[in-house]
């Protein structure tokens, strides 16, 4: 358990594992439709790598295992030294600094894979998206996207989570140069706090982690029957933010039963006509409006309609209303209890090695001074 060549083999396989991990489509990265429809098109590929669990490859058995054995590994190998060395008795002397840095590093390597086995285990990682007003309950079915480790007990903290605003500021009408979440966190409805999650400012409750990862605009759609008036969606579309550099896009496409074709969907925050085309100037919602166009299944667009905000116009057999106007925000949301472990191995192993090559940074000094003279 202490060779070499077992240590080359272990890293060899967990390289091997991290590369599934960095090509193929992860669960808790990826929808779970765009995964399916991955295994879909490869069912030759599916078949020999899902057994391995390789759809998360980081939560995986294979990859626990690999961690232990390198764990079990490093402590028998560090055994071996410490022993070779004399014991405690390598503590004192002119190497007891350098032989103390030595056995402080292996620790701190079994330390970060006792705390890698133990993220990889039970760690949680989901993903959520809210529009200004919606609120989030922490249970297993409200998550978007959602990873977790094997041995992690199915155990949701259930608190709510709303999302009561969001404030960008823009710097020349382009660039984002602050971006914040107003939120109300609690156990329920009437025991709510209010806090904020910025860029780089988590919120941590009850143990659970939540990062601010994209923002975007929602707009609240109404479609009825052209015929009787009837609704058939009313509802706020999250739609996608791409971006290009500064310039920012918001488009999807809708998903409707209803539509033969492909209906998409772009908002322009702020535009100007230009011979009967709009561009976008800005990205404050001063004056929306929303570019709705038909494909047919070939992918070519057989309509364009213009639908100002507080509008409305027929496509087709419906009418299409553009009643409101709201942001989104999207969050990671991680629960990780081997990260403590992870964080002091860090740390740990940074003293480790000051102290393992102080004796090598004297003997420097002192012949560069020697030299000197």
């Amino acid at each position: 358990m202490g060779s070499s060549r077992l240590a080359l083999v272990l890293v060899a396989l967990l390289i091997v594992l991290s590369i599934s991990g960095a090509v193929l489509p992860q669960e808790g990265m990826y929808n779970p439709s765009d995964i399916a429809r991955w295994q879909e098109e490869h069912p030759l590929l599916t078949s020999l790598l899902e057994p391995l669990g390789l759809f998360h490859a980081f939560h995986s058995i294979p990859f626990i295992i690999i961690i232990i054995l390198l764990g079990i590994n490093t402590l028998t190998c560090t055994l071996n030294h410490f022993i070779k060395r004399g014991g405690f008795a390598s503590f004192k002397g002119p190497d007891a600094i350098k032989n103390m840095g030595f056995v402080l590093l292996h620790l701190s390597l079994i330390l970060l894979f006792t705390g890698g086995a133990w993220s990889a285990s039970a760690r949680m990682d989901g993903f959520i998206v809210l529009t200004e007003g919606q609120s989030f309950k922490e249970e297993h079915r409200n998550y978007i996207r959602l990873a977790e480790g094997p041995l992690r007990r199915e155990k949701h903290k259930g608190f709510l989570l709303t999302l009561k605003n969001v404030r960008i500021t823009y710097q020349e009408g382009r660039y984002a140069t602050e971006m914040t979440t107003g939120i109300e966190v609690g156990p329920g409805p009437n025991r709510m706090a209010a806090s904020e999650i910025s860029v780089n400012q988590p919120l941590t409750y009850r143990g659970v982690d939540f990062t601010l990862d994209q923002l975007g605009f929602s707009p609240r759609l109404v479609i009825r029957d052209k015929k009787n008036g009837r609704p058939l969606i009313n509802t706020f579309v999250a739609l996608k933010t791409f971006r290009n550099g500064p310039n920012r896009e918001y488009r999807d496409f809708l998903p409707l039963p209803f539509f033969k074709n492909r209906v998409i969907v772009t908002l322009y925050p702020a535009y100007r006509a230009i011979e009967g085309k709009i561009e976008k100037t800005g990205e404050e919602p001063e004056n929306p409006i929303l570019l709705i166009e038909i494909e047919d299944h070939t992918g070519k667009v057989v309509l364009t309609k213009h639908l100002p905000f507080r509008a409305s116009t027929g496509v087709g057999d419906h009418i299409f209303e553009f009643t409101g106007l709201r942001r989104w925000a999207s969050f990671r949301v991680v629960e990780d209890p081997g990260y403590p472990v992870v964080w002091v191995a860090i740390w740990l192993g940074l003293i480790a090695l000051i102290l393992r090559y102080i004796p090598d940074l004297r003997g420097w000094f002192k012949g560069a001074n020697d030299a000197t003279h």
